[in-house]
């Protein structure tokens, strides 16, 4: 594996030949599951195969988490991407490994989290999938740790809207801004960023499909600073996640340095594709819009199928491909930097 270039040792903890840390504790909070089911999830990893584990924790008590863990559509997007053998790529918010782990079977990974407990689950994973050559990295997205031009591959799959929980003192989206431009930097000449995310003005979403991360309906018609503040007097916390519309995925992406920058709509979400739309190319679109009935949309914070389904195949259908690239409900974002 290629030995990783980090910008500063000092703060770093290195726990073995392939695993660092930079926090100063077990860091970030687990989002998904209590910390005690995270302790009996690692407890029957000793001795059960990790889908083992899920299935019987999750199958029937969170059937969306066990989807989310195990379903093997969620990496499928790395067909598109054109990745090297002898390549090195960083996937940041590496979660269950669900990513990280598929990945490294085309090429050298590190997954950095935000949490030193759930990197060493990946590990045992990584392990039990007979994995070898992934690194790992225990700290905050934000921070910048590694030297530039390193990477052929960074990823940042249901990451980038979330990055603001994790800094504070910033404005979300200058938090963002700064995430995409670390990743430019870190990118040699020629590398790609993939990005997974939602698309804050999808159809679903206008016709009042509760929004994936805070829960909540009728989001999209708000602008940033009121959403803010209508969220924290709903739910009594800050705003943590912020989504944007095609348009200023790819502003921000150009700002950052990128100019070769590709849509693919994914359906039902990126989340578990099933369909994945070049919105470059008329005749996949065209294609989309007349298979739409073998794709069901859903509630994507709790994987409950949409009630809206049946509007929008029928909405859908009746939108040129130009107008319709606009609506999808979430993209695969793939940009290049220039060589």
């Amino acid at each position: 594996m290629k030995k990783l270039r980090f910008l500063n040792n000092t703060g770093m903890k290195q726990i073995d030949n392939i695993t660092y840390s930079f926090l100063n504790d077990n860091g970030i909070k687990l989002f998904d599951i209590t910390n005690e089911e995270f302790l009996k999830f690692q407890k029957k990893l000793k001795t059960q195969n990790w889908m083992e584990v899920a299935f019987d924790m999750y199958y029937e008590t969170y059937p969306w988490l066990y989807k989310i863990i195990t379903d093997s559509n969620r990496s499928d997007f790395l067909f598109l991407l054109d990745i090297k053998k002898d390549g090195l790529a960083l996937d940041l918010g590496a979660g269950w490994g669900q990513i990280s782990v598929p990945l490294s079977r085309f090429c050298d990974v590190v997954a950095l989290e935000g949490n030193l407990e759930k990197i060493q689950l990946i590990k045992e994973i990584a392990k039990q999938e007979n994995r070898n050559n992934i690194q790992y990295v225990a700290a905050n997205i934000s921070d910048d740790l590694f030297e530039n031009e390193q990477f052929d591959l960074v990823i940042l799959n249901g990451v980038l809207e979330w990055v603001s929980a994790f800094s504070k003192g910033m404005i979300p989206f200058e938090i963002q801004q700064k995430v995409l431009q670390t990743a430019y930097n870190l990118l040699k000449p020629g590398g790609i960023l993939y990005i997974g995310i939602e698309n804050k003005y999808g159809l679903k979403y206008l016709l009042g499909e509760k929004d994936d991360h805070t829960g909540l309906e009728d989001f999209v018609y708000l602008n940033d600073n009121s959403i803010e503040s209508f969220y924290k007097s709903i739910i009594g916390k800050p705003l943590r996640s912020f989504t944007h519309s095609k348009k200023n995925y790819e502003k921000m992406l150009k700002i950052a340095g990128f100019e070769n920058i590709d849509f693919f709509a994914s359906l039902p979400d990126y989340k578990l594709p099933r369909l994945m739309v070049n919105l470059t190319d008329d005749s996949s679109i065209q294609f989309a819009q007349e298979n739409l009935e073998f794709i069901q949309e859903f509630d994507g914070a709790t994987g409950r199928i949409s009630q809206l389904n049946s509007k929008l195949q029928n909405i859908y259908s009746v939108f040129s491909p130009n107008e319709l690239s606009n609506l999808y409900p979430s993209y695969s974002i793939i940009a290049r930097k220039s060589k």
